[in-house]
């Protein structure tokens, strides 16, 4: 195997970098974020109305920051899977799977996108319709909207695991 061009390289990096970023970004709010607006909730008393709208300026934060980040990480690895596979010129500078693995590397961060959509879609629209109603009614409902929390915290813990996986897999198509 002869070197890999700097287009390729560079094509390595942002899709390896931006697929662990993604994932760090999405598990913070499942691992620190909520975590601590629970805690305050407990301990503090906070109200589950303030709760409510606080996980719905993340959310919002995070659906205009996110997408962004996951098309360009599953682009570098499309690329890179278009580029080496075999018959390509690319296909000599790199071990025979490498297509394949770039390939899922691309599917798996870009799973972020379905999973959101179809596993999370009924929880995040239900703390979206809390977050709308008047503080009153939600602060009744408290117990509720402590479960839906908890609940998107475990979904979305899950869900920042597929970046990671792609991450995964693009470093292994580098070195297998």
């Amino acid at each position: 195997m002869s070197a890999l061009p700097p287009s390729l390289r560079a094509a390595q990096m942002v899709g390896i970098v931006s697929a662990g970023w993604i994932s760090g970004n999405i598990a913070a709010f499942s691992a620190n974020v909520v975590p601590g607006l629970l805690r305050s909730r407990r301990e503090e008393h906070y109200p589950a109305s303030s709760l409510v709208k606080q996980w719905r300026n993340f959310f919002e934060n995070g659906r205009a920051q996110n997408p962004p980040i996951v098309a360009l990480s599953a682009a570098a690895f499309l690329y890179l899977a278009w580029s080496v596979r075999p018959g390509s010129s690319g296909a000599s500078h790199v071990p025979y799977n490498s297509a394949l693995w770039y390939c899922a590397a691309a599917a798996l961060t870009l799973g972020t996108i379905p999973f959101t959509l179809i596993v999370m879609n009924r929880t995040n629209e239900a703390l979206a319709q809390k977050a709308k109603c008047d503080a009153e009614s939600v602060n009744k409902d408290h117990e509720e909207v402590d479960r839906l929390v908890r609940k998107w915290k475990t979904l979305n813990g899950v869900r920042s695991l597929l970046p990671l996986l792609g991450c995964i897999a693009g470093v292994v198509a580098i070195v297998s």
